[in-house]
């Protein structure tokens, strides 16, 4: 495979990275609503630390656990950002 075809995927997967991470978005912002009404707190931090531990479980890659739970945090950092302006 060229580099031109290794990187015509790299970009496919982003694209389809970044539609999901919306798709996450909108399912963290019903959440966030759910919360709002039922008086919860919104951030939820042994959910997150569950969360990342299942994550790590799960992954058969190159990623090691440092880097999986990097990258999530900043997911979940934005995804509470959405949340946190329902306050």
């Amino acid at each position: 495979m060229s580099l031109e075809d290794i990187r015509k995927k790299i970009d496919k997967l982003d694209g389809e990275l970044l539609r999901l991470l919306n798709e996450r978005a909108d399912l963290v912002h019903q959440v966030g609503e759910i919360k709002k009404k039922d008086g919860l707190e919104i951030y939820a931090p042994e959910r997150e630390e569950s969360l990342l531990q299942s994550l790590v479980g799960k992954s058969e890659g190159r990623l090691p656990e440092t880097s999986i739970r990097a990258i999530y945090r900043e997911i979940m950092s934005a995804a509470l950002a959405l949340e946190e302006n329902l306050k």
